[in-house]
């Protein structure tokens, strides 16, 4: 009985530990995605500049 118990316990700090990994992952990713955005935004307001430009 007291091999199950320590198996629990074992497998709840494993559902924890992944459980911090996935939401470090999630984090990561949605910085990524935050920094991509800004530099496609930048980028856009770049093209937008060089068309709306008087120059001949």
């Amino acid at each position: 009985m007291r091999g199950v118990r320590q198996r629990r316990n074992g497998r709840r700090g494993q559902a924890l530990v992944e459980f911090v990994a996935m939401a470090a992952m999630l984090m990561l990713v949605l910085l990524m995605l935050a920094l991509l955005l800004y530099t496609f935004r930048e980028y856009g307001g770049r093209v937008m500049d060089l068309v709306g430009s008087e120059y001949p």
